[in-house]
Parts: C-alpha cells; structure tokens; sequence
C-alpha cells in the first residue's frame, strides 16, 4: 500500500520575491516546521507527529511543487512552489502564481489578507518512535517527501505560527474510509471556496469569512448576509475624518505611510511612552482603540457598521491597524532598549553577527612580529591563528501578548507600557552576559585560548593590591605599557577606561576630577593629569573586590559582544498569531553572545 498523503498549512508573508518575473505575483511562505502536530490512525491511535529537517529528511526531487486549490488534484494548478530551502529548520518556498484568471483571483484574495493560509500535501517514507513520560507517542518523519501545495480557506489547528488545513480535523488515516465521508470532505471543500469567491467580490472581511466558515453557515446563508451587508454600505469609500490634504501628500502609499508614522506615535503618546520627535500630526490623530479601529477600516473603504468588539476584530486582520500596533510596540520597545543604562558599551567592541555558528577572531595582539628579510631573501609566513578566540551567540526573548477584551477596553496603554520594559531587558541581557565573565571561576574570569584563566600571574595582567589611588593606577599603567605582542614587541598600551564598583564611584569621581585642576603646588602635582583621559565606567555587577584599567578596544581585543545583524539597533519584534483565541501577541527577539578575546588589554587590581 503506498504512503497516504498527510497535510498541514503553512504561513504566507506578503511581498515580493527579489528576481520574480515581471509581473507575477510571488509571496514567500514557511512550508513546514519541526513543530508536533496531533494525529489519529488506526495503527497507533493518538500520538504526535513531528516532520524532521535534518539534512537528508526531505526528498526535494518534486520541486517545484504544483500550488492548487483544497487539495484538488482534479484541477490545473494556479501556481508554482520553487526555490525550495531549508532555513533555521524551516523549509521555505517562494510560491509564484500563474497568469490565469483563477490564479489572479486568488493571488488578489492572498494579497488583500481574505486567504491566509496554505496547505502542504506530503507523504512520509520512514519513521520513528519514542513514548514520553506522559505516555504521548512522538513519531518522527524522518524521511517524507512534500507532493503540492494548495490554498485553503482556514486553518483548524491551533498553534504558534502553524496550523493545518481543515481537512485534517476529521482525518482518522482509516485505510476502510467510506464513500460517504469522502463526499463530506469535497462537500465541506467546496462550502468553504464558495464562501470565499463570494466574500472577494462583495468586499467582505476575512473575519467574517472565517467566522461564517466555523459556524458551519451554508454557502447560499453567507452569501445572503454579504448581500444585506453589501446593500447597507454606501457606494464610496468612507472619508477619513483625521486625514485632510494638509495632513497627509497626495500619494496613496506615502500617504498610508505618513498617517501610519502619525498614528503611532499618537498611541505612544498616549500611553506614556517619550516620543523624542512625535509627527506633526501625532496630535490630530485619535489614540482611542475603537475610534482609531475605526479610522483604519474607513481609509480601506471597508464598512464600520456594527459594534466596537467586531470592529477591531475586523481591523486587525484587514486595515493598517495591526501594522500600527506592531510599529507602536516595537518603538515603544526600542525606545527601552536606547534609554537604559548600558556602562559595557563604553569599553566593549560591539560586533554584527550573520548566524548561529561559532565566531572565530584573529586578535590584534596575536599579530606576529616582523622579521628582517636580506637583499633576495624569502619572506617567511606568520601565523594569527595561535592567538584566535572564539565563541556563539545565543538567542533570547519573550512573547508579550494582550487580549481583544482588552482592546476593546481601550486598554492598549497597558501594553505599550510594557515594551519599554522589554528593550531595557534586551539592553540588560547584554550586560550580563559581559559582567558575568568577571565573576567566572572565583574572580579569575574564564578560561582563555592558552588554557589559563583571564586574570592570571602567567598573564601579567594583576597589580599588587591596593586602594584606588593615583599609585595603584600608574602601577596598573606600567602593566599594560609593557604589554607584549604574542609575536613579539611592545604593545604600548595606553589606558583608556577605568571600570570600578558603585562602591568606588565617588572615590574615583574625586580622583579623576582632581587630575583637571591646574597644577600650582607639589602637593597638587600629586595627581597626574594622565588620569584626566580615563573614562569612568560604573557597574552594578561588579564584586566591591577590586576595579580595573583597560585600554580602548580599537588598540587591543579586550572583549567583544556579538550581535545578529537584526539586533545591532535593538531587539527585534515579530508579530505571532494566535489562531483559535482573541489574543494578539509579539514575540521580542534579542541575539547575542560575549567573549573576552586578549587578556592584554585589562589589568585587574585587587583592593588591599
């Protein structure tokens, strides 16, 4: 018997694919994630299934796969799924639709938000097997092969960013299935397309659709009610009372981009949030929920009959009202992340990072020393690579959330105070992850590349201990003057930050604002003015043990933060969409990893 074809969806992301032809409508999707997925057959019962994308698991030789509609293999395809990688153990598509009449009626439906989901039609060729403590069977495909894709009217699964199709929830794999069951399941496909074309042509939000569709309402009933509703509307777009000429250009797209850039800032504003240069019309753009629902759906033309609670419903899924949530939340989160103290980006090298993989650095202090080469001699090769450090990023975040209840309280200010709170997070991540290098095996820090600890008498890089005094900084100074090269030479090291516990501050305040004065008396010259150069850096996570001299990091690898590429501005927020609950969320996502790279560059001095 060959391998019964399985099904799920997956998540189309609006926008053009570089390279696409002329033309074609082309939209990114996520074809399929290691995310488990409830099933039902007769051999096992119920248990989960996991699809594996490990290298090797999927069989692309179908590529590219026909995009269909409901997974009906009667019709010709509308499209084609091509460019076929796996990504971050995803396996993503570029889905291109063909130039028919169907194929742009339903490229229209996805682009306009009706259609939001797609189903990927597979077959699994090997698996296996393990039983959790809680007596769940796992199985995981760990050979499949994806056979088409189809466009399909709602998911029925709830889940973070995956769903399957509705077809799935009466799937049993009964190899007995009847006649009749069979029937129902085309019956059901076709309830739902029909629902669809109807909503297309007369306007109708896919909030309604979907909720059409879940109540099991016939095709003929939903059309009957688009109609009434259709009729209600008036023949032209709905003015925007917040929009006027000296608002907003003349330009459709600028003009959504400029009220939008207006909008948000009229929410933060609201809420509380500092906006440092609010937009002009921030002001004249109302901040209430309901009213700036409203606002959205009558810019779209789309009807704002009917009561707040289904207004906001239908403005998130079809107008700029989620764009402009999203856009609130994330400058609210940035602004978070900018404003809280951050004493590590003083002294630390800052770093973009393009993936997960380990980071090899050739330090500066590794660099191998110049040898003299005769009249037609050879020069001779030298090595960086006994001096490299390396290290990985990591990935943290959290998902914060907030209820249609509360939306429609008018209760968004509750959110947005929040986002502040997480970029301060993101910014405190960061320097933890430095701070706590210091602290490593007892105050020695970690174990560098030779296998010795950080602050180590084989380093040369403690002085004698002492009080913080102008002595104890000049002997600190001696060290990382005399510091050499792992080829060889002075290094000349000149000290660039003093980094001390809040138990210092004023001490060092004090000792460094001395080293300004003009110098009249012997007693005064007891305070060199070399110090008058140093940077004061004050941190929390530092043990009252001792303070440190370190030199700048453009003359020597002392330590680097390494930041994904996304995150050198600030953490990123990404939208998740919570099928089968009123829940909107955004999922705050910061990457990042610390390395002390040289020992050269800081010296430690221990408090007497």
């Amino acid at each position: 018997m060959s391998p019964k074809t399985q099904t799920r969806t997956l998540t189309i992301e609006l926008g053009e694919r570089k390279g696409a032809p002329t033309g074609a409508k082309t939209f990114s999707a996520i074809i399929s994630t290691e995310t488990p997925v409830k099933r039902k057959d007769w051999e096992r019962g119920e248990h989960y299934e996991i699809l594996s994308h490990t290298k090797g698991a999927i069989d692309l030789s179908r590529a590219p796969l026909p995009l269909i509609e409901a997974h009906d293999t009667r019709s010709l395809p509308i499209g084609v799924v091509d460019n076929l990688r796996i990504v971050d153990k995803k396996l993503r598509g570029e889905i291109r639709f063909g130039a028919s009449a169907r194929a742009t009626e339903v490229a229209a439906d996805v682009e306009a938000g009706i259609i939001r989901n797609l189903s990927v039609g597979y077959t699994i060729e090997a698996v296996t097997e393990k039983r959790g403590d809680d007596k769940n069977t796992t199985v995981t495909a760990t050979k499949w092969t994806p056979h088409e894709v189809s466009a399909v009217a709602i998911g029925a699964d709830s889940g973070a960013g995956f769903n399957r199709s509705y077809q799935m929830e009466n799937e049993e794999n009964n190899p007995q299935e009847t006649e009749t069951q069979t029937r129902a399941m085309e019956n059901e496909r076709s309830r739902c397309i029909a629902i669809t074309r109807a909503a297309k042509v007369l306007k109708v939000d896919s909030a309604t659709v979907a909720d059409f569709i879940a109540r099991g309402v016939s095709a003929d009933e939903a059309k009957s009610e688009m109609l009434e509703g259709f009729e209600a509307r008036s023949p032209n777009m709905i003015p925007d009372q917040h929009a006027s000429p000296r608002m907003f250009p003349n330009d459709a797209t600028a003009q959504q981009n400029d009220f939008r850039s207006a909008a948000v800032d009229a929410v933060l504003l609201r809420a509380g949030v500092q906006v440092k240069t609010p937009h002009p019309a921030a002001r004249d753009v109302s901040a209430s929920v309901s009213e700036l629902a409203r606002v959205c759906l009558s810019r779209s033309g789309i009807s704002v009959s009917g009561s707040t609670e289904k207004l906001i419903k239908r403005a998130m899924s079809t107008s700029d009202f989620s764009y402009i949530l999203q856009d609130a939340t994330h400058k609210a989160t940035l602004r978070g992340y900018e404003d809280e103290p951050s004493s590590h980006r003083q002294w630390v090298r800052t770093q973009p990072v393009q993936d997960f993989k380990q980071q090899n650095r050739a330090i500066l202090g590794s660099a191998p020393a110049l040898a003299q080469i005769n009249e037609g001699g050879e020069y001779t090769h030298g090595s960086l690579s006994d001096g490299g450090a390396s290290y990985t990023v990591a990935k943290y975040g959290k998902i914060v959330s907030i209820t249609w209840e509360a939306l429609v309280n008018d209760d968004l200010g509750a959110l947005l105070r929040i986002q502040p709170a997480m970029g301060q997070a993101a910014r405190r991540k960061e320097a933890d992850l430095v701070y706590a290098m210091f602290a490593e095996n007892a105050g020695a820090g970690p174990l560098m590349q030779d296998g010795v600890n950080l602050f180590h008498a084989d380093h040369g890089n403690i002085a004698t201990a002492g009080a913080l005094s102008a002595t104890t900084l000049g002997a600190a100074r001696s060290i990382l003057r005399k510091m050499t090269a792992l080829g060889g030479g002075y290094l000349s090291l000149v000290p660039r930050h003093l980094i001390v516990p809040p138990e210092l501050e004023t001490e060092a305040e004090i000792l460094l604002a001395s080293a300004t004065k003009h110098v009249s008396s012997v007693s005064e010259a007891d305070t060199p003015k070399w110090l008058q150069n140093l940077s004061l850096v004050v941190e929390p996570r530092l043990g009252n043990d001792a303070f440190y001299l370190a030199a700048d990091s453009n003359q020597v690898d002392t330590a680097e933060l390494g930041l994904l590429e996304e995150n050198m501005n600030g953490p990123v927020l990404e939208e998740e969409r919570e099928f089968g609950r009123d829940v909107y969320a955004w999922k705050v996502r910061h990457v990042a990893g610390a390395k002390f790279l040289d020992w050269r560059g800081m010296v430690k001095v221990p408090l007497s």
